[in-house]
């Protein structure tokens, strides 16, 4: 699935005219929630989905009417029905799902530019959107700057919110219903080690969103052939490399060296470096030793949920999945 900022990356390179589609508001259950976003290429490709497969053919339709008019257009889909008529029929859904769906024109996609220019620097923003009036848009960076169509007061303090937590909403604001959503920008997993074991847990972690970094001292080993999704790679004393970087509170680290004194090299260098997920690999006893005591809270070690798993590829489900928890605050 892709997340957001990849979808703006889509609409602003595509060579084909794009219509976004967007779920303002769910009343009751449904597949997917507020803030969910789907795109529609006008050669019938799809990128996102926003059901179990029961609204997208419809708002295919809707995409072909809109395609290169600049125009709004908000629909509504009640999954209640349980007859063979209704939107909810085997859809496992019973709510009421309003779907906004906007022709991307060349308006909005300066904003949208703006706005990858943003996540891409790891600038999380606040999307507001006027539900009266579809032209009065924008955003608003994390330190409260307004920018593209939006003039208005700002709806949410986005110092009070956590990272990565789903946040979409319609708010009155001035008599005016308006719609708010987050958009965080894609979390990075730097994987510190290039061995076998680390492989299925880049491709992963990819998967599930995350730009995947991996450092290492072996050329051989780290590049693209052993790890083809990943987004950059980095050769040398790892120790220095680590150092270099400039990580965001909103990054996360896996250790997994198999090396004690590289280790403790790195862990030396990071240890004072606000993250949202530090993981090392290896024995409750052996992070101890690295640390010199007991393990700090904030260190996943051993890393990953404990779920039985053995092998590489078993371990990679675990350790993404402890990664997801984190950062949607679902840890036990």
């Amino acid at each position: 699935m892709q997340s957001i900022s990849k979808m703006i990356d889509i609409i602003l390179h595509a060579n084909q005219p794009v219509v976004l589609a967007m779920i303002v508001n769910v009343e009751g259950s449904a597949y997917r929630k507020e803030g969910s976003w789907m795109l529609f290429q006008q050669d019938e490709t799809q990128v996102g989905v926003i059901s179990g497969g029961c609204l997208e053919n419809d708002l295919q339709s809707h995409a072909r009417d809109l395609f290169e008019t600049g125009t709004v257009e908000v629909v509504q889909y009640d999954l209640s029905a349980e007859d063979d008529l209704g939107w909810g029929r085997g859809a496992g859904c019973n709510g009421i799902v309003t779907v906004l769906i906007r022709d991307i024109d060349q308006d909005f996609k300066r904003y949208l530019r703006l706005t990858h220019q943003k996540l891409l620097a790891k600038e999380p923003i606040l999307f507001v959107q006027s539900m009266n009036m579809f032209n009065d848009y924008g955003g608003i960076t994390q330190n409260g700057h307004p920018y593209g169509n939006w003039k208005d007061d700002m709806p949410v303090k986005m110092d009070t919110t956590i990272p990565f937590q789903h946040q979409a909403e319609q708010q009155i604001i001035r008599d005016k219903n308006v719609y708010v959503q987050f958009i965080w920008p894609d979390p990075s997993l730097y994987i510190i080690g290039a061995g076998a074991d680390t492989r299925p847990l880049a491709r992963l972690a990819q998967n599930v969103g995350y730009a995947v970094h991996v450092l290492d001292w072996r050329q051989s080993l780290c590049n693209e052939i052993y790890f083809p999704t990943a987004l950059s790679f980095q050769i040398g004393d790892v120790g220095k490399l680590v150092e270099a970087i400039r990580f965001s509170p909103l990054d996360s680290i896996i250790i997994v060296t198999h090396d004690f004194q590289r280790d403790m090299n790195i862990i030396q260098h990071i240890r004072h470096t606000p993250l949202l997920y530090l993981g090392i690999l290896g024995s409750k006893k052996r992070t101890q030793r690295l640390v010199g005591g007991e393990i700090p809270e904030w260190i996943h070690s051993p890393i990953g949920l404990s779920i039985g798993a053995d092998g590489p590829e078993e371990i990679a489900v675990s350790v993404v999945a402890e990664l997801i928890a984190v950062r949607r605050r679902k840890m036990m």
